[in-house]
């Protein structure tokens, strides 16, 4: 049997927009936005720009598009095609197995203040996650929490441990102390 995949947005919109923009005002795509604004809309230049081309290519209606404008993802309905991961410009979605439950939901690999002053939700390289993995499963890589899956348990400690609230874990499970 087929591994399944699903798509994972790295971006929790957790930026705010830059003074020079209205989000009110941005039209709905993506490669437009970039053609308007090429450093981006909000203060991480990493983030999801909220155009909604991910949401238009999905031909499962798997992923919407917030208030917030950021993108989210339905992993019941995903069906891991990829159009959403070639259809967006920030390069911040992308296909991960479905019974992988961790994810870093942050793309940004600025150093850590700068990063910091742009985002409320970024990964700051502080390495807790890599000192409680007991399976040595995520490192940090310029400044951003990366798992390998082959190795990854799925124990969510890194996701209980991180002081920023960046790794996800899908099952909500906790770690134990």
């Amino acid at each position: 049997m087929a591994r399944r995949f699903v798509a994972v947005v790295h971006c929790q919109g957790d930026s705010a927009f830059r003074d020079d923009i209205d989000p009110n005002t941005l039209p709905h795509d993506c490669d437009a936005i970039v053609g308007e604004h090429p450093l981006g809309v909000r203060e991480c230049h990493f983030s999801c720009l909220g155009g909604g081309t991910c949401e238009k290519v999905c031909p499962e209606g798997a992923i919407h598009v917030d208030e917030n404008r950021v993108a989210h993802v339905d992993r019941e309905r995903c069906t891991g095609c990829g159009a959403c991961v070639h259809s967006c410009p920030q390069t911040i979605i992308t296909l991960m197995p479905a019974d992988d439950s961790m994810w870093v939901k942050c793309s940004n690999h600025e150093k850590v203040v700068p990063a910091m002053k742009k985002c409320d939700s970024v990964c700051v390289g502080c390495k807790t996650c890599e000192r409680v993995c007991p399976a040595d499963a995520i490192h940090i890589d310029a400044f951003l929490a990366k798992i390998d899956y082959q190795k990854c348990l799925s124990c969510g400690m890194c996701a209980a441990k991180c002081p920023m609230g960046v790794i996800h874990d899908v099952n909500g499970i906790v770690a134990a102390d």
